[in-house]
């Protein structure tokens, strides 16, 4: 049993090695395959920027906006997936919000807007990107967040919060609670919190482009160790 589970270690570690790694080749070779629909595998996946428009979430210290940053991340995360083979959709291409008039509402028709999207193309994972704040300003790293009660949804999130874990040193959980993105998908969705604009160390790194890949690699690892641990 101890050499069984040791290899079955070792196979995992191997895996997580070479989806980082094709990872960090996506970032390098393309940039322009987000949206692509010339997928060389049957599966889809929904980035999802979180935000935008009137709406830019939390602000670091420096006026950063966390809009701006969900969407160079699903931009970069996008490019990682496509060239890797899978069919990805983007619900936010640009800085605006997909709430139409900025009138009463508008937050609920952006979620209702993301809805849609995802009813549309039918995906076989949902991935909200987005940043994080805490009155803590040591607090930092990426955290997972998975719709309570759906099993599908929090085993991804603890497969991604492991690698995260695995990658960075840190001892996050992933989280469960009421999100409407994750409530109202069918398929397993998370929302990724990439790092802590309330920490101001971090908040300077979230600004560069090889953390921005690094973060996004590990997302792609812990999206392979959960199609893994699912066979």
């Amino acid at each position: 049993m101890f050499i069984v589970v040791k290899r079955r270690r070792l196979v995992l570690v191997l895996l997580i090695l070479i989806a980082a790694e094709l990872a960090l080749t996506a970032v390098v070779c393309v940039k322009q395959f987000a949206n692509s629909n010339n997928s060389l595998i049957d599966f889809t996946v929904v980035i999802d920027a979180g935000h935008g428009g009137i709406d830019g979430g939390v602000v670091s210290s420096d006026g950063v906006k966390e809009s701006s940053l969900n969407l160079a991340y699903s931009k970069t995360l996008g490019e990682i997936f496509a060239n890797s083979g899978f069919n990805v959709v983007q619900t936010r291409k640009t800085e605006d919000g997909l709430y139409g008039l900025p009138t009463n509402g508008f937050k609920l028709r952006d979620m209702k807007a993301r809805k849609a999207i995802i009813d549309k193309v039918q995906p076989n994972l949902v991935i909200s990107v987005h940043m994080n704040k805490f009155s803590q300003s040591y607090r930092a790293g990426p955290q997972v967040f998975y719709q309570k009660g759906k099993d599908d949804g929090q085993k991804l999130a603890e497969c991604l919060q492991k690698v995260f874990n695995d990658s960075t040193g840190n001892n996050h959980q992933a989280i469960a609670g009421d999100y409407y993105v994750c409530r109202e998908t069918d398929c397993p969705a998370v929302i990724v919190e990439c790092g802590f604009l309330s920490n101001d160390a971090e908040a300077e790194l979230l600004q560069t482009a090889a953390h921005r890949e690094k973060i996004c690699s590990y997302i792609f690892s812990g999206v392979m160790f959960y199609l893994y641990e699912a066979e």
